[in-house]
């Protein structure tokens, strides 16, 4: 009877499994495959007297490296790769059919970062050049949308709606006292004083290093965002911080007498406005295109595909292995690298890095790739919002880096963290017995803290990645190994700092960094830009996964079947520091929320 029930359950969570698997892949898979032919013959269509319309409520991305399951299920799956918005506004300030750009905020807040806002703002400024309208709307405005907003030649917010104005802040929770009261143990080693990812484990507050470094890079981000949204404002840079300092959030109305904004509208008004300027009175409303629709609808021209430009895109932390979705996985990303180099019609690469780091192996990896790769082929770099720690040890690998005043790099440092469960084991309890032929074979026991000759292990380990990382940024950088060591001990910089003191050669965007490398090569406008690596969906991760193991019929390998379901699709996983708690990072600060 025992065995009966083992193997009715057994069928059950197997049926349960392979229901949802081919619910997901077959019948996600056919009616995202029916909804592609239905829309296939419906290709959108640029009137003329249309305007450009960019939903400010879009997702921007560097690169759209694959989906998961949780962006189909989410009722707000709208992405743009920064490269998208840019080419579309660029490719609309020349296109006679486009009247004007209208800024919809309507639908919420946009989600970008900085460095990547600032190159959206320079096409934008493009468009206004060219003689075009730049219409704005919002029904509240945070500091991001005004970033953008401030270009428009008109900026409207709705009469109920809010502007926040309060200046840029970072905040860090500390754990090192939760840590000690339930009895759990971090060791700390590191490389740099203000390497201060391990310090949410060690302290209690920031140490003054870190106070320090955070505390002039936020400055350095603030005075940036100032001096862009002045440009085009009858306002000054004491105003702002004035109105930071006293006001924080201001109504409609206080914003509008503050000159921030120049109209109070309602949505239906700002709809008028934009039927007139289309001269689509007695319709509805007004004749737009979405840039999505509009990048459609215009084709890339026909160009020569020998003459290729290829842009590699990092983003995400850099783990070991293949990596999921969001990361920079140092097996699938070397691959990637080594097509780029064997392609003939690849004739220069771009790496565009946004990635706070993470695993030094795997940065290192990458980067032995991308220098043998420099030797056939011309290689620039593109920071985007962050191209820190293991990101910036990737970047040494090109010939010039570019970078925004917004991106946050540097913090060439190394760190391990080791956790153990020593006290709160013996407190309740358990403990631990070990039997060892070697004096260091428990070194990997999470349940011991380790002794000093043991530290000493991690210590000689984690100098010998710093002492390498001093040496890759002295040799890319043509620095003096003491003046890397100077401004490298883990310290972040803004891109407008890191180019002062020689990390950084010039202040630009993606599209600058093209130019470039174009200029470089000779290639005039004949040549066509490719972009790697390829997309991955959640589907062909499971797919992957399944690949290298063998399900068969017990109830084990349909338990591991359901988990590889839910390990793909859950955002409940354990940090690769708490996995591996020997291995050695080159990472940014713990968590650095600027807002």
């Amino acid at each position: 009877m025992k065995q009966f029930f083992k193997q009715t359950l057994a069928s059950f969570v197997g049926s349960l499994a392979g229901l949802f698997f081919f619910f997901a892949l077959s019948g996600g898979g056919l009616l995202i495959f029916i909804l592609a032919l239905l829309l296939s013959n419906n290709n959108p269509k640029i009137e003329n007297q249309s305007v450009l319309v960019f939903n400010l409520n879009t997702q921007i991305n560097d690169y759209q490296s694959g989906t998961d399951l949780s962006s189909i299920l989410s009722e707000n799956n709208q992405t743009l790769t920064l490269r998208e918005v840019t080419t579309a506004i660029n490719k609309a300030a020349k296109d006679n059919r486009i009247k004007a750009l209208y800024l919809d905020g309507s639908r919420g807040n946009i989600t970008a970062g900085y460095a990547n806002l600032t190159e959206i703002r320079n096409a934008l400024e493009n468009f206004k050049a060219s003689g075009k309208k730049i219409i704005a709307y919002n029904v509240s405005h945070n500091e991001a949308d005004y970033f953008l907003t401030s270009i428009a030649s008109e900026i409207n917010l709705n009469p109920i709606g809010e502007l926040e104005m309060n200046g840029f802040a970072s905040s860090q929770l500390f754990f090192a006292s939760a840590l000690k009261k339930y009895g759990i143990g971090a060791q700390v080693i590191r490389v740099g004083k203000f390497k201060s990812a391990v310090e949410p484990f060690s302290l209690d507050n920031y140490s003054k290093e870190s106070e320090a470094q955070t505390t002039e890079l936020i400055k350095d981000l603030w005075d940036s965002y100032l001096e862009n949204i002045t440009k085009n404002r009858p306002l000054k840079t004491g105003e702002i911080n004035n109105i930071a300092d006293n006001k924080g959030i201001l109504l409609a109305q206080q914003a509008q007498d503050l000159k921030l904004v120049d109209k109070l509208r309602y949505q239906d008004e700002i709809i008028t406005q934009l039927k007139d300027i289309t001269n689509t009175k007695n319709q509805d409303s007004f004749r737009e295109i979405t840039i999505q629709d509009y990048l459609a609808a215009n084709p890339a021209d026909d160009i020569n595909s020998n003459n290729q430009i290829a842009i590699l895109y990092l983003e995400g932390s850099i783990v070991d292995g293949e990596g999921r979705i969001g990361e920079i996985g140092s097996q699938r990303f070397v691959a990637e690298i080594r097509k780029i180099r064997q392609d003939k019609n690849i004739k220069g690469v771009i790496a565009r890095i946004n990635s706070p780091g993470g695993s030094a192996i795997a940065s290192e990896l990458i980067l032995r790739e991308l220098q043998l790769t420099a030797k056939k082929k011309p290689l620039v770099i593109s920071m985007g919002n962050v191209a820190a720690s293991g990101g910036y040890w990737i970047a040494t690998a090109g010939e010039r880096i570019f970078a925004s005043n917004n991106t946050i790099t540097g913090s060439i440092g190394v760190l391990s963290i080791l956790f153990n469960v020593e006290k709160i084991a013996q407190d309740n309890g358990i403990n631990n017995g070990v039997i060892k032929t070697n004096e260091f074979a428990n070194l990997g026991n999470g349940f011991n803290a380790k002794n000093e000759a043991e530290l000493n292990i991690f210590q000689q380990n984690v100098d010998h990645i710093y002492e390498l990382f001093l040496e890759r940024v002295s040799t890319a950088r043509n620095l003096p190994i003491s003046k890397v060591a100077e401004i490298a001990q883990g310290r972040v910089w803004s891109g407008k700092s890191a180019q002062k003191i020689g990390l950084v050669d010039e202040i630009g965007g993606l599209d600058k960094s093209i130019e470039y490398l174009t200029e470089k090569l000779q290639l005039n406008n004949n040549y066509q830009v490719v972009s790697f690596p390829e997309q991955i969906t959640w589907e062909g991760q499971l797919l992957n996964r399944l690949s290298n193991s063998q399900i068969n019929s017990n109830f084990s390998d349909k338990e591991k079947l359901a988990q590889i379901i839910w390990e793909l699709n859950t955002e409940l996983q354990l940090t690769n520091i708490i996995e591996n708690p020997n291995q050695i990072y080159t990472i940014l600060p713990f968590k650095l929320n600027i807002k």
